[in-house]
């Protein structure tokens, strides 16, 4: 199992910057961000594809000097902030399609997308299904030719269960859930009972960020600030037991949200790569 870090954890480095936040004024290259990755021993890399760079080679080359440097691996992730928001963007396929062939390129294995987001969250799931089955089809067809695999991630707009039956209705050995336990809970799932329930084989990938439930904030489009993992409300220790016990192998991905009041990104990042290797027994 190889614990990778997303580089919307430091989000605010590459000039994003949500309601819940200010700007900094650290600002971060791609290299920088892998430079990180491989201070800390990381050799996983989830790269936001919003914060890259498509038309500058360097950008591909960068990549895959990573890539080569002692057998390590990149997924994308595609989509922030809301895909194909709920089916009603399908013309963002388009630029999906771009970083599928630019995956394909790289040697670049998995791609990770989202539909929509906290916003979509109360349409009707059927309704979106319907808008959105043509254009993962599209996308899962081209994903075939590659031999690409497609996770969608549960981006606060699904509960898990319901998008893990959408995924498997295709039944399509390309296509895969990423699990991002933060945001299963902010739609009222419970993180420990889905990996009981989920088949894990269909389990592409593991997004991990530890988050407080806030009074007042409960639903998905609510303020659910990340703190240190093991400290928030996900029951950290207990879901990577199961992890373990049920023999999850794909990637697990450390993912940093809106931060608690006086935490840092690079701190909380260091601390969530040493939580997961001791808690799944990594050197």
């Amino acid at each position: 199992m190889k614990v990778g870090i997303d580089s919307y954890s430091f989000h605010r480095f590459f000039g994003e910057t949500t309601k819940w936040e200010t700007s900094s004024e650290q600002q971060w290259s791609l290299q920088d961000f892998l430079d990180f990755l491989e201070g800390q021993r990381v050799q996983l890399a989830s790269l936001q594809t919003a914060y890259l760079k498509p038309d500058d080679k360097s950008t591909g080359m960068i990549i895959g000097r990573w890539l080569k440097a002692h057998g390590r691996e990149v997924v994308f992730t595609w989509g922030h902030p809301n895909g194909f928001d709920g089916g009603k963007k399908p013309e963002a396929l388009k630029d999906a399609l771009y970083f599928l062939r630019l995956a394909h390129s790289l040697g670049i294995t998995q791609m990770r997308i989202v539909c929509g987001n906290h916003l979509n969250f109360s349409t009707d799931p059927s309704e979106r299904f319907e808008l959105l089955k043509p254009l993962i089809t599209e996308l899962l067809n081209e994903a075939m030719r590659y031999d690409i695999l497609i996770s969608i991630e549960n981006h606060a707009d699904f509960p898990a269960r319901t998008l893990m039956q959408f995924i498997e209705s295709f039944d399509n050995r390309n296509l895969g859930l990423c699990l991002d336990l933060g945001n299963a809970l902010r739609v009222g799932d419970d993180p420990v009972a889905l990996l009981h329930d989920l088949n894990v084989g269909n389990v592409f990938m593991i997004q991990v960020k530890d988050v407080l439930r806030i009074e007042g904030h409960e639903d998905p489009t609510g303020w659910w600030p990340t703190v240190p993992h093991g400290y928030g409300d996900i029951n950290l220790e207990a879901c990577l037991r199961l992890l373990k016990a049920n023999g999850y192998h794909n990637p697990i991905v450390i993912e940093l949200s809106n931060l608690y009041f006086g935490l840092t990104e690079v701190e909380v990042a260091k601390q969530a790569v040493a939580f997961l290797r001791e808690g799944l027994l990594i050197v």
